[in-house]
């Protein structure tokens, strides 16, 4: 089987015919702003409702509008910026695969990238993680390939990438470039003198040039100057903070089943990989690890940006385990059969009527896990019969990719809120929002559950209004969303509410009916 068919294995993956909703946070908010882009036609600032809010970045913004230009509002149009961005990540971790661990491995560290739950979490998500991880990506891969001699394309590419990437994700984009420095610096110094490299790191930095003088030149620098508000407040808070040893338990926990085989083709490469091989595959994640356990805001997407080394350094000790044939150690292969016997215990015991953990989990969901545990376990209990290295491969592959697919095309990771998208499809709200644009009355700053589910309420409405300070602001005949605390107790006649229900709460719709004609 050719690589570009093997490759083509995460495709059930990445396309899901399961329903498509999104988080408040942060995908929604970057809906929301690609929104106020489209229908204001100004590209310039991050906006929330028409006030400027330079928080973050404008580049998600951009890919998500752009998006939905192209191909119209929905979820899906502002998903495919993530999902486009998570191909790139396949294609380019096989591309490095193949040249740092040698012929048949690149197609392996792919698909074990595109089997991590937390990759393929953030591929389902608008936000900025998953183009950050490609343009970083991107960046190793031409450092890798500009070598003396190289074409052109390489130099560029190795200098290119860091602009897009602080247009995505800001200051951040400084960490995974310091930790590609020591390969700059140790391996292809000839770049410090090499014009393309200057001119891609240039060329890179044009646009975000440009779009912070236009910036500061619209808006001035006490509105334009929140971005390093944010970096401060994100450097120094305790809000997000989880304490030195934070990514040592959560990337692990989060790249389950691969992160003990991860570990162990880091220990088996730590003797055996040298020069430029070690640098990249031992110096500059353990660099970047380091460097995002010293910044005190702790989040897993942050993690995010070790995946792809995960998925070579599993890659490298998975096939060393089968090159024997029969998987060796034979300890280690009795113990996935004797996991994945405990896990088809577990499907059964969810399909069987009654039981407690059956009662526990929501009918549909408890089918989709089932059939998962049920794939996974199947899988690894054959894994001590196969003799030749490609079976014990596919035994060992084969259960996690069925049961992710299953998990997958079952919304789990594409319905992120369906008590809420299937609360704004009920009848009495849909023929309320389709009478024309919908504002919002909030009058304070919001946060918490009203912030969050004011994001989905807003993305929710087909044409979105103005947002209003109070409930005197709003025009006869329209409709807005009101929290129902700021109702009055005895309800006036020229107020009509329709009943949003618990799964949207606080909010719940209102408007103000026209004066009846003389």
């Amino acid at each position: 089987m050719s690589s570009a068919a093997r490759l083509l294995a995460p495709a059930p993956l990445l396309l899901s015919a399961a329903p498509r909703s999104l988080l408040a946070h942060d995908e929604g908010y970057y809906m929301l702003q690609a929104r106020w882009i489209q229908l204001s036609g100004h590209w310039l600032a991050p906006l929330w409702w028409d006030q400027p809010l330079y928080d973050r970045t404008i580049g998600v913004p951009w890919l998500i509008a752009a998006s939905q230009q192209l191909l119209g509002p929905s979820a899906w149009a502002a998903h495919l910026p993530s999902l486009l961005a998570a191909l790139a990540c396949l294609w380019i971790t096989a591309q490095l695969g193949q040249q740092l661990l040698g012929p048949g491995q690149g197609w392996l560290s792919a698909l074990l990238l595109a089997l991590t739950p937390l990759w393929l979490n953030y591929a389902h998500q608008a936000s900025q993680d998953m183009p950050l991880l490609a343009l970083e990506l991107l960046g190793l891969w031409g450092l890798l390939r500009a070598t003396p001699g190289a074409r052109a394309i390489w130099p560029l590419l190795a200098g290119l990438w860091l602009g897009p990437a602080f247009l995505v994700k800001g200051f951040m984009a400084a960490l995974p470039a310091a930790a590609l420095l020591p390969l700059l610096l140790l391996q292809r110094r000839q770049l410090l003198r090499d014009g393309r490299f200057w001119g891609g790191l240039a060329l890179g930095w044009l646009p975000v040039v440009l779009w912070l003088a236009l910036s500061l030149q619209t808006y001035g620098p006490a509105v334009v100057g929140g971005l390093v508000d944010k970096l401060l407040f994100l450097s120094g808070s305790d809000t997000y903070s989880a304490g030195p040893f934070y990514y040592l338990w959560n990337i692990p926990a989060n790249a389950a089943p691969w992160s003990l085989a991860a570990l162990a083709g880091l220990a088996l490469g730590w003797r055996r990989w040298h020069g430029e091989q070690r640098l990249v595959l031992v110096v500059v994640p353990l660099l970047l690890l380091l460097l995002l356990s010293a910044f005190r805001t702790k989040t897993p997407y942050y993690g995010l940006q070790l995946t792809p080394f995960l998925a070579l350094w599993a890659a490298s000790a998975l096939q060393r385990f089968a090159a024997s044939g029969p998987a060796q150690p034979r300890w280690l292969a009795w113990g996935m059969t004797g996991l994945g016997g405990l896990l088809l215990t577990a499907g059964l015991t969810l399909l069987w009527p009654g039981t407690p953990l059956q009662l526990a989990v929501p009918p549909l969901l408890s089918w989709v896990l089932a059939a998962a545990a049920l794939a996974v376990g199947l899988s690894w209990l054959l894994l001590p019969l196969q003799r030749l290295s490609g079976r014990v491969l596919a035994a060992v592959l084969l259960g996690p990719w069925l049961a992710l697919v299953l998990l997958v095309q079952g919304g789990l990771f594409t319905d992120r809120s369906p008590l809420q998208r299937l609360a704004l499809q009920a009848p009495a709200i849909q023929a309320a929002l389709q009478q024309g644009p919908v504002a919002v009355i909030a009058p304070e700053p919001l946060s918490g559950d009203a912030h969050s589910q004011l994001i989905l309420v807003a993305l929710g409405s087909p044409q979105l209004g103005p947002r209003l300070a109070g409930l005197d602001q709003l025009r006869a005949g329209q409709w807005a969303w009101i929290q129902q605390q700021q109702l009055p107790a005895a309800r006036p006649p020229e107020l009509s509410t329709v009943a949003a229900g618990d799964d949207l709460a606080p909010w719940t719709l209102v408007r103000r009916n026209p004066a009846p004609a003389p």
